[in-house]
């Protein structure tokens, strides 16, 4: 891999997640201001992988990938990776956190941490921006009574001061991205495996039936999420998350059942499970 697009601006999660998965390889990082015009990218083959946000501990799923890689895609997650989210309250060089009266960032950034901004700021207003790195940009431009919510990296590549570090009330926020790619994962035995699948018909007991399959080979389920199907209302899609490769011999034979009880049944991708170091 040369190049890793990524949602930007530079100094976003999606950034840091970003830097830690490649690590000290040299790979280009690129970042896109959409997430719908970065996965059509790589849908495209105009790069050749990209890094999204999928899903969030607190705020759940990320809609419009599920739907892009349900509907309007035909793309592999080839790699998953968990960060956590920590978030900082960021001023000017040598601001006083007392003299903050307006604190600028995304909405869920905002919503996340409003009870510690409350206990280390008491009144102040709150301004939404359209990202983190967005809001420590504007803050720039403004005197400081400002401060803005966002990452370590953002605050080191504006060169401000992290006035108040760890300021999210849930200490277990995280996010977990994955790296699409028109490419498969590499094969390792602790592999996981995604997939979105709709029943063949709507009928009572169809998703037991569905997810006996992998009990019945000791299939461990990671995940299972409903959307809407997008035909009619009452008719659902299932991405299912699970322990194994999908060129593992019982995996196989899950799949080849799987795919008799359902009349849509796309594999979007085995990869290795991420560790934490």
């Amino acid at each position: 891999m040369e190049r890793l697009a990524y949602l930007g601006p530079r100094g976003t999660f999606t950034n840091e997640a970003a830097e830690k998965f490649i690590k000290d390889r040299e790979i280009e990082l690129v970042p896109y201001c959409e997430i719908r015009t970065l996965v059509e990218a790589v849908d495209n083959q105009q790069e050749e992988a990209g890094l999204v946000p999928i899903e969030n501990s607190l705020e759940g799923s990320v809609n419009i990938i599920l739907d892009l890689l349900a509907h309007q895609v035909d793309l592999k997650i080839q790699a998953e990776i968990l960060v956590p989210i920590n978030h900082n309250l960021i001023g000017h060089p040598g601001a006083d956190i007392d003299s903050i009266e307006k604190v600028l960032s995304h909405r869920q950034a905002l919503a996340q941490c409003r009870n510690s901004l409350k206990d280390l700021l008491g009144d102040f207003d709150t301004v939404n921006a359209d990202s983190t790195a967005q809001a420590v940009n504007i803050i720039q431009q403004k005197d400081s009574t400002w401060g803005a919510i966002g990452s370590r990296l953002v605050a080191k590549l504006h060169g401000l001061d992290i006035l108040a570090a760890n300021i999210q009330d849930n200490q277990l926020n995280r996010t977990r991205f994955v790296v699409l790619s028109k490419h498969d994962g590499r094969w390792v035995e602790d592999s996981k495996t995604s997939l979105v699948c709709s029943p063949v018909k709507n009928r009572p007991g169809i998703l037991y039936e569905i997810l006996k399959l992998f009990a019945l080979r000791n299939i461990n389920l990671t995940k299972i999420e409903s959307r809407p199907a997008r035909k009619k209302l009452g008719e659902y899609i299932f991405f299912i998350d699970f322990e194994g490769d999908r060129r593992d011999r019982k995996v196989k034979e899950t799949l080849a059942e799987l795919d008799r009880k359902t009349s849509m049944l796309k594999v979007l991708g085995s990869y290795p499970q991420f560790k934490e170091e």
